[in-house]
């Protein structure tokens, strides 16, 4: 496992829940998190906990509205020390300042980024100086400008004020702790990429919470863009296999008789033309989200994510392996590919990247049944017709008789 999947990635973005307000938090997750962790930044804070481009920070540790050592409150000065990388400001919020006639004051400071990091310091230290710049007749916007500009080593001189913790309300620690966090759970989450809006969207769905919802994660650089949404596809791809094993002991034990054994899961985007529109123009394209499992013989697609056993064994389409074949948009040599790489062409902007397409045909009894689908990245749809080519080999393996035709029948049988 790389250096990134095991660190904790924490950054400042703007988020927004179905389509409301945009909001400034901080979200962190480590590769072994099945959810997003976000902690809502109050417009009165100040942007100190603002990220540099980049990645992945120290882990995070426990939130500082815990109980400060004695030997903290005893002391009359403290020097600390911090050192903030390429990927983290200082991390923390302050309050005062001249013309609040209130020393400077930390407020709030964000899990696993530096100040947080060095374990030394707590909400309620009155920042003194900083690099020896003295900070005890400044205002709040002055003292906020020393701070960012301090560079990546920072030497700050504190003061530990108990008198002033009764201004940081229980109220305010309840708002901070509870009411401005939420964790956005990913286990079965469609996560889509708006890369020109540096925006991730991820749709989460009823099997961790009561209502589908959508949440818009906008990023201030690509560097940050691209490194949360390799995060994402790796914790997903986890899940999902989890997903799958999770599947297959519940319907062991609810369902004996059942043969189902799902083998993979995840979300596609479907794009389909609409027929109705005619003449010159070209076709419309559009698109929809569908939860595809591949079966021990079968593929099946959900238009939502299956809440109960029932659920899985009740699919919106289902398809046999064995009738199955997937094409490549890049494989040209035959006319029904060539029809797919016509298809594409209509669906994707010339910044689109055409290769992260595939199609299926199905052979039924209503006759080939075709559908279109749209991946996030080219490695997704090698994974994708990988697996779907490799299960159906394995379901022609385990093929014993096929009877086909109808006016001359045959049958082919396989000898054990």
């Amino acid at each position: 496992m790389s250096i990134i999947e095991e660190t904790t990635l924490s950054s400042l973005v703007d988020i927004d829940q179905a389509n409301s307000t945009w909001c400034k938090a901080v979200i962190s997750m480590s590769a072994n998190d099945s959810s997003i962790h976000v902690a809502f930044v109050s417009d009165s804070d100040d942007s100190l906990s603002r990220l540099a481009p980049a990645s992945p920070t120290l882990p995070a540790s426990p939130s500082k509205f815990h109980q400060v050592p004695d030997d903290v409150v005893n002391q009359s000065k403290r020097f600390v020390r911090v050192h903030k990388t390429d990927t983290s400001g200082l991390g923390i919020s302050i309050k005062g300042g001249r013309e609040n006639k209130m020393p400077i004051l930390i407020s709030k400071i964000f899990s696993g980024m530096a100040a947080d990091n060095t374990g030394q310091l707590f909400v309620g230290d009155a920042i003194l100086s900083v690099n020896g710049v003295d900070l005890t007749d400044v205002s709040h916007d002055e003292a906020v400008q020393l701070l960012k500009k301090a560079g990546k080593t920072v030497d700050l001189e504190v003061k530990y004020l108990k008198e002033v913790m009764p201004y940081f309300s229980h109220k305010q620690r309840l708002n901070e702790n509870k009411q401005s966090r939420l964790c956005i759970p990913l286990k079965l989450a469609y996560v889509s990429d708006l890369k020109e809006a540096r925006t991730v969207e991820i749709h989460t769905h009823a099997v961790d919470t009561p209502n589908q919802s959508l949440y818009s994660i906008r990023f201030s650089d690509g560097l940050q863009h691209q490194n949360w949404l390799n995060r994402l596809r790796c914790v997903t791809c986890r899940l999902n296999g989890q997903v799958v094993q999770e599947t297959n002991q519940l319907l062991l034990m609810m369902v004996s008789k059942t043969n189902v054994n799902f083998k993979h899961v995840g979300w596609l985007n479907e794009c389909y033309q609409n027929s109705s529109v005619t003449g010159i123009l070209k076709p419309h394209v559009h698109s929809k989200v569908l939860l595809m499992a591949l079966t021990h013989d079968s593929i099946l697609l959900y238009e939502k994510a299956p809440v109960s056993v029932d659920d899985w064994l009740q699919p919106s389409i289902s398809y046999s392996l064995i009738c199955t074949r997937v094409i490549l948009c890049s494989y040209a040599s035959s006319p029904t590919a060539h029809s797919i790489n016509n298809f594409v062409s209509l669906t994707c902007s010339n910044r689109d990247n055409s290769n992260c397409y595939f199609m299926t045909r199905h052979g039924t009894n209503r006759g080939v049944q075709t559908h279109y689908f749209k991946c996030m990245s080219n490695d997704e749809v090698k994974n994708w017709t990988y697996s779907i080519e490799k299960q159906a080999n394995t379901a022609v393996c385990l093929l014993k008789q096929v009877e086909f035709g109808k006016e001359n029948f045959c049958t082919i049988s396989k000898k054990n």
